[in-house]
């Protein structure tokens, strides 16, 4: 290995300690008033070492990361393409991707455990009406995939899935299996976290029952599976990362779907 390879990782990761916000310039814009339904979201270094998006998190509940600025505009825009419809999004934490799914104008359907009376619930329901989006978001307590199970058996079906729950094992495959049985036949599926491993890997199983599939190249990766009509929103990435670099150096998995 070259001397400059071994420099580049270090050099790289102080670079990136001068973080910023990222958005795809050719995608409508998220409000910035959004944060006002956010009193206790703050501005942190990012989570992923090699890009430097800012991250956000609760100040009372640190180390969970929300979405990106650049992952938050992008679910905007999949919202705006979904308004009017049914979208089930799994796991929502204090509510801020909900909010911008709920101002997209989406018909919603929140299933998280935090919504039975904890903490991190109460923030998502103060939020959600803070922002004006009550009509819009259903929130529901409930463990995925049993309740996933439970609205499906009341009728439940689906145009658009967020899936955000637990990360953990094969969780987001079987979340993935749940909603893929309640899903319209023009339908589309995210999955925030996509850098990890199992999460492709149920993306993977998706595109193994004959979707389509492929990934955003955000801080986090947002990784998307489509069938029918609903087609995938065209991303520009931020042209100062070396993504295929570090693609290839730490997430080869991520290289088997199509980059968006």
């Amino acid at each position: 290995m070259k001397l400059t390879e071994l420099l580049y990782e270090p050099i790289l990761a102080l670079k990136n300690l001068q973080h910023y916000d990222y958005a795809s310039p050719n995608l409508a814009s998220l409000s910035p008033g959004i944060v006002d339904s956010f009193p206790f979201v703050e501005r942190v270094v990012s989570f992923n070492k090699w890009v430097p998006h800012t991250a956000r998190q609760d100040r009372r509940y640190p180390k969970t990361g929300l979405l990106t600025w650049d992952e938050a505009t992008l679910m905007y825009n999949y919202g705006l393409r979904l308004a009017g419809k049914n979208m089930l999004e799994i796991g929502c934490w204090v509510g801020w991707s909900t909010v911008v799914l709920g101002m997209a104008g989406v018909d919603l359907t929140v299933i998280d455990p935090v919504l039975g009376g904890m903490p991190q619930g109460d923030a998502c329901r103060k939020a959600v009406a803070d922002a004006g989006v009550n009509d819009s978001v259903k929130l529901l307590p409930g463990y995925s995939p049993g309740a996933v199970t439970e609205l499906g058996a009341q009728g439940g079906r689906w145009s658009g899935f967020f899936i955000d729950g637990n990360h953990e094992g094969d969780a987001p495959l079987l979340d993935a299996q749940e909603c893929l049985k309640l899903a319209e036949d023009n339908c589309i599926m995210l999955f925030h976290d996509a850098i990890q491993p199992n999460i492709c890997e149920a993306m993977k199983w998706v595109g193994e029952q004959g979707w389509n599939c492929g990934i955003h190249y955000t801080s986090q990766f947002i990784g998307v599976a489509w069938r029918g009509d609903m087609k995938p929103i065209s991303h520009i990435p931020d042209e100062r990362i070396e993504w295929e670099k570090l693609v290839t150096r730490h997430w080869p998995y991520c290289k088997e779907f199509v980059r968006l």
